[in-house]
């Protein structure tokens, strides 16, 4: 496995793979509905596949955040000591928020779908995506604020390297 994916055998956890499924599903959700409402309302079916994918992988995103969460503090010696953790409750605070509203608007789609007259509704879904997509941007630059600021996730030895190497040049763009 550390052959076909290195990457993945340097992971502690499997969170960083599902996190930009949410993000994608649920910004190409708003997307989509704003052209079935100022297109053309096929794309309406497109909105709906994508709020719903989505929601999945959002509860799964969240699933594998919250072990990520435990096992980060498991695994530093600093526990809840360690820079950045606070930013940990907030991403999840975020995350958590982010999903309950993907679910509702899942539910609210079905219902609005099945009584055969969305068109009526659109603004009221429009409105909810644009909020939804402003919560799962929240929620990513915390997540993302955690990894790149604060080194939360990132393997210390690594880190450590690196340091090491810091005099390191490669001459990239000297134009030699």
């Amino acid at each position: 496995m550390e052959t076909l994916l290195p990457g993945l055998s340097a992971l502690q956890n499997i969170h960083p793979m599902f996190v930009h499924f949410p993000i994608a599903f649920f910004l190409g959700a708003l997307a989509m509905e704003a052209l079935a409402i100022f297109r053309h309302e096929k794309f309406h079916l497109v909105a709906a596949w994508m709020l719903s994918l989505g929601t999945l992988s959002a509860i799964m995103t969240l699933s594998t955040g919250f072990y990520a969460a435990d096992l980060v503090v498991a695994t530093d010696p600093r526990g809840h000591a360690a820079p950045g953790h606070d930013f940990i409750h907030i991403h999840r605070n975020w995350m958590v928020a982010t999903t309950a509203v993907g679910i509702f608007l899942t539910g609210y789609l079905f219902w609005i779908n099945k009584k055969g007259n969305w068109a009526s509704q659109r603004w009221g879904l429009l409105l909810g995506l644009a909020v939804l997509s402003v919560l799962v941007t929240l929620g990513a630059d915390r997540g993302g604020r955690l990894v790149f600021e604060f080194g939360t996730g990132v393997n210390s030895e690594v880190l450590k390297e690196t340091t090491k190497e810091a005099g390191h040049r490669d001459n990239h763009g000297d134009g030699q």
